[in-house]
């Protein structure tokens, strides 16, 4: 089984191969359960970085959460993942396998003054549904979230859009990982520049550029 290394490695790998541009990375420990979590911000290809943004762009942000369970199912195999389900609970055999791994990418679409004013969810939640039509599984994994935002008795503002899909990890060994990177690292590809053709942040002159992210690799990438 893979350890929680071995798969970020893969991960990072693939997106670098892949020509992905990353612009952050973020890796977190639970000091209480000992738990990870990686984000890797990924942005789309050829960006204009000219102008000061007044929101920020068109972004797909990979999350990937390891439970301290899955640090011991990799080191030890599932068995012994089985052995404390029956001491624990005997029902615990009725949940989904703790070596399950979900990887979720969450798109951050940037919105136009036109788009924020009319703050019509419906309309641009269809309008991204169309855009990931030709994805697997859209009808059952694709949740589109907004933020509505109103300050006294102004009219409501769409503040935020996001997109969310997710990968699930069969089993921690080699080929179900690398089938599952390849499968979300081809929708990157596909679908950043796809959405970045239709949502747009908006812009004001001035000489500055994007605030600088520094891409650094995971130290235990």
């Amino acid at each position: 089984m893979l350890t929680y290394e071995q798969l970020i490695s893969l991960l990072i790998e693939s997106l670098e191969e892949q020509d992905i541009p990353i612009a952050h990375t973020q890796e977190l420990l639970d000091v209480h359960s000992l738990g990870r979590n990686l984000r890797i911000t990924c942005l789309p290809p050829n960006l204009d970085t000219n102008g000061v943004w007044m929101q920020p762009p068109l972004r797909a942000v990979i999350t990937v959460n390891w439970t301290a369970e899955l640090t011991v199912a990799s080191l030890h195999g599932q068995p012994i993942i089985d052995v404390i389900h029956k001491i624990v609970n005997e029902q615990m055999s009725s949940i989904q396998p703790l070596s399950t791994l979900l990887l979720e990418v969450t798109y951050f679409l940037p919105l136009s003054d036109e788009e924020r004013q009319a703050a019509d969810i419906e309309l641009l939640a269809a309008r991204v549904v169309d855009l990931f039509i030709d994805q697997p599984n859209v009808e059952d994994n694709l949740e589109i979230s907004g933020l509505l935002r109103a300050q006294g008795r102004q009219a409501s503002i769409l503040a935020h859009l996001t997109a969310t899909r997710l990968f699930p990890v069969e089993q921690l060994n080699v080929d179900s990982v690398a089938e599952t990177i390849d499968t979300l690292c081809n929708e990157l590809r596909e679908m950043l520049p796809r959405l970045a053709n239709v949502f747009q942040a908006a812009k004001i002159d001035n000489d500055r550029g994007l605030d600088p992210q520094f891409y650094l690799r995971p130290p235990t990438a």
